[in-house]
C-alpha cells in the first residue's frame, strides 16, 4: 500500500467518529439496497435490522452483546452448565499469563466481531504474543466501524475460556428467534479452511430450500442429538425480546456462544426473496429487556 494510499485510509477512519450515526447508517442502507431507507417501506430482512440500528433504544441492549455481562443473563435464565468455562478475565494485557491455562483454551474480546484466538496447542505461543493481541483488541472500537448502536460504551475486557471439543470441525446453530419462538436455525461448517458452508433447517430440523448468495450450501447433516434441548434453551434466552439470534454451540452438551440483535449489519438477502420478505413481515420493532 503506497503512502498517500496509508493516509487516505487513516483520516477516512477518524473521519468515521464524527460522521452523525443516522447519516451513517442511512448512507450505507443506500449502497447496500440502491434505495432511501422509509419506515413506510419495510419489506426485507435487511430494512427491519436497519430500522432497528435506527433506534437509539438499541444501545440498551450493551448488556447483552457483552460476551462477559452476557454470562450472567444466560445464567440465570438457563443455569451457568450452558457457559464454558471462564478460565480468565483480562482488563489489561498483563493480566494474561500463559502458564496459567491448560494446553488448550480460547481467548475472545467481549465486544466486537471476530476478535477470537483458539489455541490448540499453547506451548506454539508465548506470553508475549498474545498479550499483544489482547494490547490491539482492547484498543480497538468495534462501534466506530459497524455503527451498531448495543456495541458502544462496553468496556472492553479479554475472556479466556474452555476449548469446546469437537468431532471434526466446531460448527455454529444459529436460532432466529421471534417473540421466543424459534423461526429457523441457520448451521455454519468448514469454517476453518475459509469455505464456510451455510444451511438452514426448520425448528423440526427439516432442511429448507433457503440460502445467500455469498455462501454455499453443504450436505444436510443428520440432527443433533440433543437438538430439541437446543431449542428450548434458545427459546428460553429469546423471551425477553421481540427478536434476537440465539448463538449456540452444539456437541455432546449445549454451549451458549452470543446474542446478536442486528445479524450481519443488516447486509443479508435471503434467498428466496419470498422467505426474506415474510421473515420481515413477523419481525417486529419492540424493545424490551
Amino acid at each position: 500500500m503506497s503512502l498517500v494510499r496509508l493516509i487516505y485510509k487513516n483520516i477516512k477512519s477518524k473521519l468515521k467518529k464524527y460522521i452523525p450515526v443516522r447519516f451513517y447508517i442511512m448512507r450505507d442502507y443506500y449502497k447496500y439496497n440502491n434505495r432511501f431507507f422509509s419506515k413506510k417501506n419495510i419489506v426485507s430482512f435487511s430494512d427491519r435490522v436497519f430500522s432497528w440500528k435506527l433506534d437509539k433504544k438499541l444501545s440498551d441492549y450493551a448488556i447483552y452483546v457483552d460476551k462477559y455481562k452476557v454470562r450472567d443473563f444466560v445464567s440465570s435464565k438457563a443455569g451457568e452448565h450452558y457457559l464454558p468455562k471462564l478460565l480468565k478475565v483480562c482488563t489489561t494485557a498483563d493480566d494474561f499469563n500463559i502458564s496459567e491455562m491448560p494446553q488448550k483454551f480460547v481467548v475472545k474480546l467481549n465486544n466486537g466481531c471476530g476478535f477470537n484466538l483458539v489455541v490448540t496447542d499453547k506451548n506454539k505461543y508465548s506470553d508475549n504474543e498474545i498479550r499483544d493481541l489482547i494490547k490491539q483488541w482492547l484498543k480497538s472500537d468495534y462501534y466506530t466501524t459497524s455503527k451498531e448502536r448495543q456495541y458502544k460504551n462496553i468496556k472492553q475486557v479479554v475472556l479466556c475460556e474452555e476449548y469446546i471439543e469437537s468431532n471434526g470441525c466446531l460448527k455454529d446453530y444459529k436460532f432466529y428467534c421471534i417473540n421466543g419462538e424459534v423461526e429457523f436455525v441457520q448451521v455454519i461448517a468448514e469454517r476453518k479452511n475459509g469455505n464456510a458452508k451455510h444451511n438452514y433447517y426448520s425448528k423440526e430440523w427439516t432442511p429448507l430450500n433457503v440460502s445467500r448468495q455469498d455462501f454455499v450450501a453443504g450436505e444436510v447433516e443428520s440432527k443433533p442429538r440433543n437438538f430439541e434441548e437446543a431449542v428450548e434453551l434458545a427459546k428460553m434466552l429469546s423471551k425477553s425480546f421481540s427478536f434476537v439470534r440465539v448463538d449456540l454451540y452444539i456437541e455432546e452438551k449445549i454451549y451458549f456462544g452470543e446474542l446478536t440483535f442486528t445479524p450481519g449489519n443488516g447486509y443479508i438477502r435471503f434467498i428466496p426473496s419470498s422467505f426474506d420478505r415474510e421473515l420481515a413481515k413477523k419481525m417486529k420493532l419492540e424493545f424490551r429487556g
